[in-house]
């Protein structure tokens, strides 16, 4: 129960004495009096405690009139009093509400943690099998990717042995034919000077022919000395017009003997660069005896594909330029 004040009236006790109840104070608003004071030019002598306020004995205290319950009533207490009680009972079962809340929810999450805990350890097993399965394929992986590298290792140096003694083969095989070269080329310069001993065997017997006009024999050739320049391609063109070749020196007797006729000119000679890195004379012939000067060839600007002779000694010269020639052919003989 509650009063018109809305507060309970806790503490407050019944003794069963109704004088010191608000209803029964006796509304006493009497200020009390005080003692007058002498007047001056009184010889009448006063005393301390005459000066002094003095209260009522039987006076109580003001208190203001009571309004609403009285909270000294008995039937008051104990109203207030039992409600004090539902509201401690109410809050002690709210509180035990709360903690049985509290211990489930505790629970809850024990057997959460507990589930949680067995998940990870499955999956962490189950990572750990599948790691070690991983581990054994790999090293299964390892050892045939191993035996596989040997094998190509193996055929790779198989290969190589292959190459090497094709290789081998090829350098014996172009060694053999430059040998056959130089025995053929060595084979038709002796025929030439075969011949060229022949023809002149013939001339002492007077079996041969004179050489053309405009043309100087010598031995058992005759030579023409041009006077008009040309390049070195019309030169051996105008050579084959008079059944000869621009000249073809096989030996230092034959070059000897041509010095006193060339001087100090420039001449064309039947010699030039095949495919732009053989040279050959214009028979085909590879050049047994060669009289280049001193750096020579150089193929300057790699154009100098043609030789000419100069004093007697050889350059290499580029087959555009328009210089003398020198054209031979050998002497007819009769048979």
């Amino acid at each position: 129960m509650q009063n018109v004040y809305g507060k309970s009236a806790r503490g407050i006790t019944d003794d069963e004495n109704d004088a010191d109840d608000y209803e029964n104070v006796i509304d006493n608003r009497k200020v009390p009096t005080v003692p007058e004071r002498l007047k001056k030019g009184n010889k009448t002598t006063c005393k301390r405690e005459d000066l002094q306020l003095k209260r009522p004995r039987t006076v109580p205290p003001f208190r203001p009139p009571h309004i609403g319950l009285d909270f000294a009533s008995p039937a008051v207490n104990a109203a207030f009093r039992d409600q004090t009680v539902a509201q401690t009972s109410e809050k002690k079962l709210t509180w035990n509400w709360k903690k049985i809340i509290l211990i489930c929810y505790l629970i809850v999450m024990f057997l959460f943690l507990i589930l949680l805990t067995s998940v990870i350890f499955i999956y962490y097993s189950n990572i750990s099998i599948q790691l070690a399965e991983l581990k054994k394929n790999a090293s299964h992986v390892h050892d045939s990717v191993k035996k596989e590298i040997e094998t190509v290792k193996d055929d790779l140096m198989k290969v190589n042995q292959t190459l090497v003694s094709q290789a081998s083969t090829k350098k014996a095989i172009e060694t053999v034919k430059n040998d056959l070269m130089k025995v053929n080329q060595t084979l038709l310069n002796q025929l030439a000077v075969l011949k060229s001993d022949v023809q002149s065997i013939k001339r002492v017997l007077g079996l041969c022919t004179s050489c053309p006009v405009g043309w100087t024999m010598l031995g058992s050739s005759c030579y023409f000395f041009s006077s008009s320049h040309q390049t070195w391609l019309n030169s051996k063109k105008e050579c084959s017009k008079m059944d000869s070749s621009l000249l073809i020196l096989n030996s230092k007797m034959e070059l000897d003997a041509l010095r006193p006729f060339i001087g100090s000119k420039r001449f064309w000679i039947g010699l030039s660069k095949e495919n732009g890195y053989i040279w050959r004379w214009v028979d085909g012939t590879f050049p047994v005896y060669t009289n280049w000067y001193a750096g020579e060839p150089n193929n300057s600007a790699q154009r100098e594909h043609c030789a000419e002779m100069i004093s007697g000694g050889w350059n290499d010269l580029d087959c555009s330029k328009t210089i003398d020639y020198i054209c031979r052919k050998v002497t007819t003989c009769q048979a």
